[in-house]
């Protein structure tokens, strides 16, 4: 038989070995063009939520402006004698002359300003100074924030419709030196306020809408465009080009070769806290866009050039670089480890090793977002009766001891699903998943029972005082704690060593 040589030779070992490792590589390195690319839009979504929030930090910085503007100008006023009793005599004409300079002065200064109107106790008009003719008249029907403020002698902030203006009013109680009460000053300026504020700092246009139930006490007849349930007051030409999603609160729009960053959702309430009217605001991003664009693509022709070098190359840089690649290897894993445990330790108390308030409140949102009633959660909420007596008593190294032992004493009553929290010193929490509030009530009581049936560190006997609610699908973060300490307080007032549920 003759020799024959096959028609498929295998390969070197040594081209095995770099096929072997040019294949792992091309899918490291097509990996790496995925997350960089991810990295990428990530970087961009931030920088756009950044611009987001500053026009929202904008928008209501300018309310909280307004307001301590005015307050400055209640203060002088409340301590011009010769205005205080002007307003309590109703001298109309006395108090115009006197106040005219400065309504004129402020008007000058600040063209939004639309009103500045006396109300005496009764809700009766003393003197409008923006429409002095106009006087004598009963707001009580038509102006709910000046009923609401001779009502409750506080001030409020909002945004409110009279017979012949819209405006964003400043409505504060009025009292002369020695504490009369004299009635209402209000201040009040025009929404569009706002929108010159924006357009001041930032490259913006702007649109305002308001309800159109705000019309209901004008004088006038408003032929405004409407857009569903609201009138369009101000609208820069832009906003009828381009097609806005309102239920979002930042969007993205691209139209003829520009983007677009409209911010909605910018509102100002009534005084009662129903939205009335909505800011919309839109920025050209196009030149922030078209960069963002450039990297992206960017990153696609480095990351493939990348690709082809290294499978040109690889063969003789892995010869050479192993090792390198062993201890960058080693490194990116310690570098990992040391990760998850600043992960660990920014989540857990170091004390308790229960987890921390800034875990509670990333918890929470989550169960809030996806709230639903087939499951339930309910939140305990405790602290320690007379702890700060136990740690006067017996020093604050055996009150450490306490919590920890409270800590792992609460843990060994749980199951595995539920969370416990340390809100902050002797104070605690408990998530409870699938339970409703009664089943909630019944283990509070169990816990409390056993906490004040145990002997603690040092043969302290201590209790707990506990408040429970479930979850409601409109809650919020601030409505929850409110209403836990509230029932946390009842349960201190009420004696200590009790649950209180809602």
């Amino acid at each position: 038989m003759s020799d024959k040589k096959p028609l498929v030779q295998s390969f070197p070992p040594r081209w095995g070995y770099f096929i072997a490792i040019a294949v792992v590589g091309a899918v490291a390195l097509l990996f790496q063009l995925v997350y960089s690319l991810k990295q990428n839009q990530a970087l961009f979504d931030t920088q756009v939520k950044y611009l987001t929030e500053n026009v929202q930090g904008a928008f209501y910085d300018s309310a909280t402006n307004l307001k301590d503007k005015y307050n400055f100008l209640l203060l002088h006023y409340s301590h011009l004698e010769g205005i205080t009793r002007l307003v309590n005599h109703a001298d109309r004409e006395a108090l115009y002359q006197k106040v005219k300079v400065d309504f004129d002065a402020m008007q000058q200064k600040d063209p939004s300003l639309f009103v500045m109107h006396f109300h005496d106790p009764n809700n009766i008009t003393i003197l409008r100074v923006h429409n002095p003719k106009v006087y004598g008249d009963d707001v009580t029907n038509t102006r709910p924030m000046v009923v609401y403020v001779n009502n409750n002698r506080h001030q409020i902030s909002a945004f409110e419709a009279g017979r012949t203006g819209l405006s964003y009013r400043i409505n504060t109680p009025f009292f002369s030196e020695n504490g009369q009460y004299l009635g209402v000053l209000e201040f009040g300026v025009k929404p569009e306020y706002f929108i010159k504020r924006l357009k001041n700092r930032f490259d913006v246009q702007a649109r305002l809408l308001v309800k159109k139930r705000a019309f209901k006490h004008f004088k006038y007849e408003e032929n405004y465009p409407v857009v569903g349930h609201y009138s369009i007051l101000y609208s820069d030409p832009i906003f009828n080009e381009v097609e806005i999603h309102k239920s979002e609160k930042s969007q993205l729009i691209h139209k003829d070769n520009k983007t677009y960053l409209v911010v909605s959702g910018l509102h100002l309430d009534s005084y009662d806290g129903h939205t009335l009217a909505e800011f919309q605001v839109l920025e050209d991003i196009t030149h922030f866009y078209q960069k963002h664009m450039r990297s992206f693509w960017l990153h696609w022709v480095l990351n493939v050039a990348g690709l082809l070098v290294f499978l040109i190359l690889v063969y003789f840089i892995l010869k050479r670089y192993s090792d390198r690649l062993m201890r960058s290897m080693n490194t990116i894993s310690v570098l990992q480890q040391k990760n998850e445990a600043m992960k660990y330790s920014s989540e857990i108390d170091e004390l308790t090793q229960a987890y921390n308030r800034r875990f509670f409140n990333q918890k929470l949102r989550q169960l809030l977002h996806y709230q639903d009633k087939r499951h339930p959660v309910s939140i305990l909420f405790y602290d320690i009766d007379f702890f700060k007596q136990i740690n006067d008593t017996h020093g604050h190294l055996v009150g450490d001891d306490i919590l920890k032992s409270l800590s792992q004493f609460m843990r060994s009553h749980l199951r595995s699903e539920d969370i416990l929290v340390r809100w902050g010193g002797e104070e605690f929490a408990i998530v409870l998943k699938e339970a409703h509030l009664k089943e909630a009530v019944e283990k509070a009581e169990e816990l409390r029972q056993a906490v004040a049936e145990k002997t603690w560190p040092n043969d302290v006997k201590m209790t707990i005082s506990i408040s429970v609610t479930e979850l409601h699908e409109n809650d919020n973060l601030k409505s929850l704690q409110a209403r836990l300490d509230d029932l946390l307080y009842q349960a201190k007032e009420s004696g200590r060593n009790r649950v209180e549920f809602e």
